[in-house]
């Protein structure tokens, strides 16, 4: 991983959030915050832009429950924020949800893209990793409504587990019009010095060899009161950047998950260092050019 620099170098980095979430807490889907006091609250748009240091000039909204109410409010928060204050720090994408396997996915797409604020959807996700069925990326009813997804010209999001990564690749190939965006680096595990952790390395790695996968330096935010944290998270990133490249890497918080970690301001400061040694074209690429021609958002 590039070594840390000076903190001088850092001066005008200016990040597009590719991963963060608001909610109200009472959404169904959101019980198991009751079991995260860090994170039990409702979280606005108001909420994030107080929390995001002044670095990050916007962000990508991402949904957080397999609900298509949930993506309606999340566009309809993208539209507010185009006449907010500041519309530099607004909502520049949203990636939301519709039932993939359904017959009628092209039109529940159609129908999301008409609400306030569809301009900005730029992405799908459903939440896979936690699906009852551990394979849904590849059946059959879901390559029908990732087609859709693709005639749209939206990207996907994968979020999933790092077990799940060869899925992510026969799916890549199957439809290779379609871009897909992995969250959080496929979830590597939490201790670097495992064979899970080496599946995931490999699993990462092959799924990188396909042109149509970027993906999202996110969730992986550390704890620095652990020495094995912070060694793991550097060889996360090394694994990454060698894998992907920085010009296929964007940088996400998981706003407001990041405060399981020491919170939002110390993640960004922990990514802007470990990125110094960079060029400034690897460096943009990272803080928002591969988010914004990934998403393509409406303005």
């Amino acid at each position: 991983m590039p070594g840390p620099g000076s903190a001088s170098a850092d001066a005008g980095r200016q990040l597009v959030d590719a991963h963060a979430h608001i909610w109200r807490r009472s959404r169904p889907g959101l019980e198991w915050l009751a079991e995260v006091p860090e994170v039990d609250r409702d979280a606005d748009l108001a909420a994030l832009r107080a929390a995001a240091p002044a670095s990050v000039g916007g962000f990508v909204l991402v949904q957080a429950v397999n609900d298509a109410a949930e993506s309606v409010e999340l566009l309809a928060a993208a539209a507010g924020s185009a006449t907010a204050a500041s519309s530099a720090s607004g909502v520049v994408a949203v990636v939301g949800w519709v039932d993939l396997a359904a017959e009628d996915a092209a039109e529940q797409l159609a129908a999301l893209a008409a609400s306030p604020g569809g301009e900005r959807l730029a992405g799908i996700r459903h939440l896979a990793h936690i699906d009852p069925d551990p394979e849904w990326l590849v059946r059959a009813a879901t390559a029908h409504g990732l087609d859709a997804v693709a005639r749209a010209g939206l990207a996907v999001d994968l979020v999933l587990r790092a077990g799940q990564l060869p899925l992510a690749a026969r799916a890549a190939d199957a439809h290779e019009g379609l871009l897909f965006v992995l969250d959080h680096l496929g979830q590597p595990p939490a201790d670097a010095a495992t064979p899970s952790f080496d599946v995931w390395e490999r699993g990462l790695r092959e799924l990188a060899r396909r042109p149509n996968v970027v993906a999202k330096v996110s969730g992986i935010a550390e704890r620095r009161t652990s020495a094995a944290a912070r060694r793991r998270l550097d060889r996360v990133l090394e694994v990454a950047l060698d894998a992907f490249g920085p010009r296929r890497l964007m940088v996400g918080s998981d706003w407001p998950l990041v405060d399981l970690a020491d919170g939002y301001g110390s993640w960004v400061q922990d990514y802007l260092a470990a990125t110094r040694a960079l060029s400034a074209g690897e460096q943009h690429a990272l803080d928002r050019g591969t988010a914004l021609a990934s998403y393509r958002p409406a303005d």
